[in-house]
């Protein structure tokens, strides 16, 4: 029962930030006068489709993705020798016709439109509780027995002030640091610990947990919640989705170092994820709910041609060379980076499968 409650709660969630990201783009390319033939929410097979005044809306087999099909976008999947509607479409409601500007408000709008989502749910739940929990300092609150963290010796109220792996070394702020830190360094860190009056360096290596699927120490931190208004919400949940994107930015980073990777997570780790916060409350799923529009939206911003941020990439290098870039090298382009996409999405599917055994 609670695998049939998490895959329904994770196909509305899906379904329901695709619909929000189309939508930005539909709003404003209605705004621009682009002409849209079609309005998908999922890929593959029709299962139902409504025709309304010039654009047909159509809920497709697959419930990954979605798409908005627009006169004049340099994908590859329009040929005016073949497709009838397209010979009708008067040049200036294609999109590769209007001005640079106005596609790039276009592309960027699906994303604004999921960043827009997640703040209003960060916001939402931070109204609903009615308080904020302030950072945990990282500092040892209590030692879980037998982890590492109790073999390397850590005791209670000491203080991490540097974690050193390799070339990679911080000097944490916060526990979650600690823990983001402990992810893409898996192996053997040395950890300076400030304990009363006396500095020592200790060397530990974080063991993995299938059930959270996480790597830790075994030290816990405590941290204190304190009330807040209802007009405070709106600045707690602004910092909660500030700080959940740079935590992505971060996350980014470190793949770009080659650092990672064996986290990566896609749809089976994402409905294993959701069942769990499902089974917490609606509150956790929420939570779930408006990090996921945000890594989306974040997502779409990669300069990959096949992503919102590749299109608008290549406008701007079209803009500063004043010069247009071959139609068919576009098409080339984004074909080969939905390839890389597929790559990606078909590597995360392993990992995720590898970590349930």
């Amino acid at each position: 029962m609670n695998l049939i409650i998490g895959l329904i709660a994770f196909l509305f969630m899906l379904s329901v930030i695709v619909i929000i990201h189309e939508l930005g783009h539909f709003a404003m390319a209605k705004k621009f006068g682009v002409f849209c033939k079609e309005f998908s929410i999922g890929m593959g097979p029709a299962l139902y489709q409504k025709e309304g005044k010039e654009t047909t809306f159509s809920i497709r087999a697959i419930p990954f993705g979605g798409y908005v099909m627009m006169a004049g976008e340099q994908d590859g999947s329009q040929d005016e020798s073949e497709d009838d509607w397209l010979k009708d479409v008067p040049a200036a409601r294609r999109l590769n016709n209007i001005a640079p500007w106005k596609q790039i408000v276009i592309m960027l709008a699906g994303v604004t439109m999921n960043i827009v989502l997640a703040y209003a749910l960060f916001t939402g739940l931070a109204m609903a509780r009615g308080y904020v929990v302030e950072d945990a300092k990282p500092v040892v609150y209590e030692v879980v027995e037998n982890s590492p963290a109790a073999k390397a010796g850590l005791q209670k109220d000491d203080e991490i002030i540097r974690v050193t792996n390799g070339s990679e070394s911080i000097e944490p702020q916060r526990q979650f640091d600690v823990i983001e830190f402990i992810q893409y360094n898996p192996t053997e860190s040395t950890y300076t610990i400030a304990r009363g009056n006396e500095t020592l360096d200790v060397k530990i290596t974080p063991r993995y947990n299938k059930d959270t699927q996480t790597y830790e120490i075994g030290s816990i931190a405590t941290s204190y919640a304190r009330p807040i208004a209802w007009y405070e919400a709106f600045k707690v949940g602004w910092d909660d989705m500030v700080d959940s994107g740079s935590s992505i930015f971060r996350s980014l980073g470190q793949l770009v170092k080659g650092k990672g990777y064996e986290n990566l997570s896609g749809p089976v780790g994402i409905l294993n994820l959701t069942k769990k916060t499902t089974e917490l409350g609606w509150m956790s799923y929420l939570s779930l709910f408006a990090l996921i529009s945000l890594n989306i939206g974040i997502f779409n911003l990669l300069p990959i041609p096949a992503l919102d941020g590749g299109r608008v990439l290549i406008l701007l290098i079209e803009r500063i060379t004043r010069r247009k870039i071959n139609e068919k090298l576009v098409e080339n382009i984004i074909l080969a980076s939905f390839v890389l996409l597929i790559g990606i999405f078909l590597f995360a599917t392993y990992n995720d499968i590898a970590k349930m055994f």
